[in-house]
C-alpha cells in the first residue's frame, strides 16, 4: 500500500506542477471504471443470494440484520451466511461510492 500512494503523490505533485497529463486522466478513469465495474459484479451476485434469502424467509435484509445484530433472529447457518453477504454487499456499495466520488467521509 506505501508503494502506491507514494506513487499517487508523485502523479499529484507532478501534475501540480507540469498541469494535466491527458495520457495520466485517461489511464487513471480506466482503472477506476474497471474496479467500478468489478464491484458492480460483485454487487450483482450478492444481490441474487440475499434476494433469496428475503423470499425464504419474507423478510428484508435491513430488518434481519437489525435482528441479527441484536442477538434476535437466532442462530441458524443460514443467517450467518445472510449477514455475511449483506455486509459484504453493503461494503462493496460503500467502495464502489468511494470510488465514484460519492462518499462525503471517505
Amino acid at each position: 500500500m506505501d508503494q502506491t500512494l507514494l506513487k499517487v503523490k508523485t502523479l499529484q505533485k507532478f501534475i501540480q506542477k507540469h498541469g494535466e497529463d491527458i495520457f495520466i486522466s485517461q489511464t487513471i478513469s480506466k482503472m477506476l471504471n474497471y474496479k467500478i465495474r468489478e464491484y458492480e459484479r460483485k454487487i450483482k451476485k450478492l444481490d441474487k443470494d440475499i434476494k433469496r434469502f428475503e423470499r425464504t424467509y419474507k423478510k428484508d435484509s435491513s430488518v434481519f440484520f437489525k435482528e441479527f445484530r441484536a442477538g434476535t433472529a437466532g442462530d441458524d447457518m443460514a443467517f450467518v451466511e445472510w449477514a455475511s453477504f449483506y455486509q459484504m454487499r453493503n461494503l462493496l456499495l460503500d467502495k464502489k461510492a468511494e470510488l465514484e466520488g460519492k462518499r462525503k467521509d471517505g
